[in-house]
């Protein structure tokens, strides 16, 4: 965060996406991205707008290699704790 702006780097000062339904915005990239995969409000459900008309469109995933074909997330990632419980 910039003390001068009172703004945190990278982020925007208009929203990156806004759920049409209950209006909640998000400002990040990460978020924005996250929120494509989901494809509905993380809040409600409803419809999202993406606003950001200045971001590139998606990549298409990398490649798999061979080293991690068939690999769990969790055998990369961990075991999630819900599943420790």
């Amino acid at each position: 965060m910039t003390a001068a702006t009172g703004t945190v780097p990278g982020m925007r000062s208009s929203p990156r996406v806004r759920c049409e339904d209950c209006d909640f915005a998000w400002y990040g990239a990460t978020a924005a991205h996250g929120l494509r995969l989901i494809g509905a409000c993380a809040r409600c459900g409803g419809p999202l707008a993406f606003l950001a008309a200045d971001e590139p469109a998606p990549s298409a995933a990398p490649p798999v290699t061979e080293r991690l074909a068939g690999l769990s997330p969790a055998a990369v990632l961990g075991t999630p704790t819900t599943w420790a419980r």
